[in-house]
């Protein structure tokens, strides 16, 4: 099974969609968002007087750009020597499992008659084989079906139909009739299968249809709601996904820095998306990588990475959608209290690595027993019941931790956040610092082994083993064997965000935060587009060694939180300043459209993993540190004067 890239990602909270540059139709997830990815191919095509091409194929030129503040996507190809032209419009229906695509083709003079063609390759049930497909030519819709999940397509234009099986090696039928112009009469197959539907030839003029894919649990359940939805004008389908769009946005509240509006936007709609309404998660980029071919997979729930959305998304007026996290990290904690290291969404283990003792990822706990803290915190008043109900999994939670941490105060051995060493983290020795100040301060949990006392000689051990004065830098870890291992690794941050060790209002605490972020300004800084990205660590090798759009977020959020607390306002404008780099550094590493990626690659891609949640957390939390500075009002009704860019049109 090959990887998958694409330019966009776009949702509703019950189903995803990834999209390709030309508008291929790369992952459709249902009836979760993280499973099933149920398509293996999906392209169009045009049939132009006696030829055929593919939408992908360099004769268009190509522009792909999401409406502003709203999940609607348009993809705009223009064919380079004729005066045609093909616009998609995709949106997912609020509280439907359903994708609806408007095409658009317009044809000038002296264009021969063209014919639209899309092609689908499914995989219902995210197996290639054992499928079976029908073409209903009396309700213009072709279903598709495996066990108990079935997609239905069918359109408001006519069309006509070849269902084919496909063989390893050879085009299918069902392509060969597309470049044929020869749609039509093979009605069934079952196996590997596709199918492709055309529609009439179109002269000049303007010509549209909506495409719409729909998903079921049968064949009937799936028809079923694809007439719905076919019935339903596009510009309605647009108007609700708007104002579900307009909800989020209105609750997160203004970006107060122009030229990271939409940004903000576009990562406050990501969050949502990225968020299963079904079973009250998240998870932490599409899948594009199913056959762990280059990676171990994305389309799954990390709890860690999922606390820090939690908690993003608490802070931009999904309260109700935090909490029901929470309640999902109580049903999913493990009998030791920890946690495996990812899900799927409804709860069942997914295939991990760092389950075995000695390389449970402890720092996820601590961040699951910090987050649920830090969430009661802010409920304020209304916090009593949240601590009551998830106050045995804290329990349990930070037994598991105590069982972790020796009699010297260092924690033993267990796999660090990036999931690649084993050992003893400063990282992690922050993080269980963090999670026990919450299991003391709102839960109340064992204060003898978690309160202010104890959590000082964990601070003395994680400054006296990990920092070293003489170098300015913090070790990475000390080796299961016992040795110190001097890697710089951009994880050092979390002594400040998100674990807040060390106290930026203190002169001496302060002094070593600003030597840190110094260093990993300095040491780790990588060459991208718009200038230095953070890597995750020294050596890095992942991705052919690419920096991490996640770590410059993560440092750009540091400087503000430094800003935040600076004595001089000399000072806060410098933090200030310098935070704003980082964050441009991250924009301008997006992918195509706008959605933040993990990393940023040195082999064969430019963005990896996009749209991704931490990433689009991180800079949520950047935008509400903004915010809180105060910026003087003109900033403020200086973007409510930003006259935004118009959507690009077809280009080269």
């Amino acid at each position: 099974m090959s990887f998958y890239i694409p330019t966009a990602a776009t949702g509703n909270g019950r189903s995803l969609v990834t999209v390709g540059r030309s508008g291929e139709l790369m992952g459709f997830f249902y009836p979760r968002i993280d499973f099933a990815q149920n398509i293996r191919e999906g392209m169009h095509g045009m049939r132009i007087g006696d030829t055929f091409c593919w939408c992908f194929e360099d004769c268009w030129r190509v522009a792909q750009s999401f409406e502003r503040g709203s999940d609607l996507l348009i993809t705009r190809l223009a064919h380079r020597d004729l005066d045609l032209s093909v616009e998609l419009a995709d949106i997912l229906p609020p509280g439907e499992g359903a994708l609806m695509r408007r095409v658009t083709v317009t044809c000038g003079a002296n264009v021969p008659p063209v014919q639209f063609m899309h092609y689908f390759r499914l995989a219902v049930g995210d197996t290639s084989a054992r499928n079976g497909v029908q073409a209903l030519e009396s309700e213009n819709t072709v279903v598709q079906h495996y066990r108990d999940i079935a997609l239905a397509v069918t359109a408001t234009q006519p069309f006509v139909t070849t269902c084919s099986s496909v063989r390893p090696g050879v085009e299918s039928v069902a392509k060969q009739a597309m470049r044929a112009g020869q749609l039509g009469g093979i009605r069934q197959a079952i196996g590997r299968v596709d199918f492709a539907i055309g529609f009439e030839p179109v002269a000049v003029g303007r010509w549209s249809t909506t495409i719409v894919l729909a998903g079921g649990t049968s064949p009937e359940d799936a028809i079923g709601s694809a007439h719905e939805l076919v019935r339903l004008p596009f510009e309605s389908a647009v108007e609700a996904a708007d104002q579900r769009a307009s909800r989020h946005l209105q609750a997160a509240g203004p970006c107060t820095v122009p030229e990271l509006t939409d940004a903000f936007e576009r990562a406050v709609l990501t969050l949502h998306n990225l968020y299963d309404e079904t079973t009250g998660t998240f998870i932490a980029a599409p899948e594009f990588d199913p056959g762990y071919e280059l990676s171990g997979g994305y389309g799954y729930c990390w709890p860690r990475d999922a606390a820090v959305c939690a908690l993003a998304m608490q802070q931009i007026g999904g309260t109700e959608k935090a909490e029901r996290f929470f309640r999902w990290a109580a049903r999913t904690q493990l009998p030791t209290g920890h946690w495996y290291q990812r899900y799927w969404t409804d709860g069942s283990p997914a295939s991990a690595w760092c389950v075995r003792p000695g390389e449970i990822q402890l720092d996820q706990t601590c961040a699951l027993l910090h987050a649920a803290g830090q969430f009661a915190r802010r409920l304020g008043p209304a916090a009593t019941s949240f601590v009551r109900s998830f106050g045995p999994t804290a329990e349990r939670a930070t037994k598991a931790i105590l069982d972790y941490i020796s009699p010297d105060g260092l924690h033993t051995s267990a796999s660090d956040l990036w999931e690649n060493s084993t050992g003893s983290f400063a990282y992690t020795q922050a993080a269980v610092i963090a999670a026990f100040r919450e299991a003391d301060e709102v839960f109340g949990i064992d204060p003898a082994r978690t309160g202010p006392a104890s959590r000082k000689l964990l601070r003395d051990r994680l400054i006296g083993t990990f920092w070293q004065p003489e170098r300015g830098r913090w070790l990475r870890r000390i080796t299961p064997e016992g040795y110190p291992d001097e890697t710089l690794d951009s994880s050092a941050m979390g002594v400040l965000d998100p674990w807040e060790v060390l106290d930026p209002t203190d002169l001496a605490d302060r002094a070593l935060l600003m030597r840190t972020l110094d260093g990993i300004s300095t040491d780790l800084r990588s060459p991208v587009k718009g200038g230095g990205a953070i890597l995750r660590f020294q050596n890095e090798h992942y991705m052919g060694g690419g920096p991490g759009c996640v770590n410059t977020l993560w440092l750009g959020l540091c400087r503000l939180r430094m800003a935040a607390t600076a004595v001089t306002p000399v000072e806060q404008r410098q933090q200030r300043a310098l935070a704003l780099e980082e964050l441009r550094i991250a924009l301008a590493n997006t992918n195509p459209t706008g959605q933040l990626p993990e990393l940023i690659p040195r082999i064969q891609f430019e963005y990896w993993a996009a749209p991704h949640a931490w990433a689009s957390a991180l800079l949520i939390e950047a935008v509400l540190a903004l915010r809180a500075m105060d910026p003087p009002v003109s900033e403020f009704e200086a973007h409510r004067a930003f006259v935004r860019r118009k959507a690009p049109s077809a280009e080269a």
